[in-house]
């Protein structure tokens, strides 16, 4: 049975918020996998996410839609890159054998 191939995601998210909801916001950002805060004033944020599925990201949106103050999570990019398992690189990977 073949394996299905691993996929990357790479997404960046803009995030409306009060000025009182900023110290939260980076704290749960801090605590999420993947998650990277990129820029931050007082009442925008951007994020970077990397992560492995679509439902790892949509996990991160519900996350960050949940800290209090949070008016707007807004996706602005996302980028998914197919990656084949490192066992079937190796395996594809030509062998040469040395001259002689």
């Amino acid at each position: 049975m073949a394996e299905t191939a691993r996929e990357w995601h790479v997404a960046s998210l803009v995030v409306r918020h009060s000025q009182a909801a900023a110290p939260a916001l980076a704290e749960a950002v801090a605590a999420a996998s993947g998650l990277e805060l990129a820029l931050q004033d007082a009442t925008r944020s951007v994020l970077l996410q990397e992560c492995d599925s679509t439902a790892a990201l949509m996990d991160s949106i519900g996350l960050i839609e949940a800290v209090p103050g949070v008016h707007a999570v807004n996706l602005v990019y996302h980028h998914i890159e197919t990656q084949p398992p490192a066992r079937s690189a190796q395996a594809a990977a030509p062998t040469q054998e040395p001259p002689g």
